[in-house]
């Protein structure tokens, strides 16, 4: 008797050191299953692998659980908001409307060819404050 799995579907993902593969089987009885290898360098010549097999009547539970791992990942990877206060602890006036005055100033300052590392400081506002209002004034 044939005791061979029949392979399905595969698709290999280099990810720096790590080799990822994912394979869509048959067993005889012509159950199918997934299997997420992972194949990593363990020294000069030597490979550890490992895998977990996933068989096809708790494929939606693992999409499930895997959903609501990257969702974590999303969710705790997005940059910490700072208060208004925060922000204006270093830069004073964030998010304060620009004048007419500032407007001319800030003309002025970048013909001259201050940079916007310096026209931050001088108009004690971020980086991305001064870019924008260099572009609404089509100087960028």
């Amino acid at each position: 008797m044939n005791n061979e799995r029949k392979e399905l579907f595969s698709e290999k993902l280099q990810a720096g050191k790590r080799t990822y593969f994912f394979d869509v089987k048959e067993t005889v009885g012509k159950k199918r299953y997934l299997v997420i290898s992972e194949s990593r360098p363990a020294g000069e010549k030597s490979f550890v692998h490992s895998r977990v097999m996933v068989f096809e009547e708790h494929i939606k539970d693992f999409i499930q659980g895997l959903k609501k791992a990257l969702n974590f990942f999303r969710q705790n990877n997005q940059p910490k908001t700072h208060t208004l206060e925060q922000i204006r602890q270093k830069y004073p006036n964030a998010y304060a409307k620009w004048t007419e005055t500032d407007d001319v100033q800030l003309r002025d300052e970048y013909l001259r060819g201050k940079t916007i590392e310096e026209l931050a400081k001088i108009f004690k506002r971020q980086l991305g404050a001064i870019r924008s209002r260099l572009e609404k004034l089509n100087l960028l």
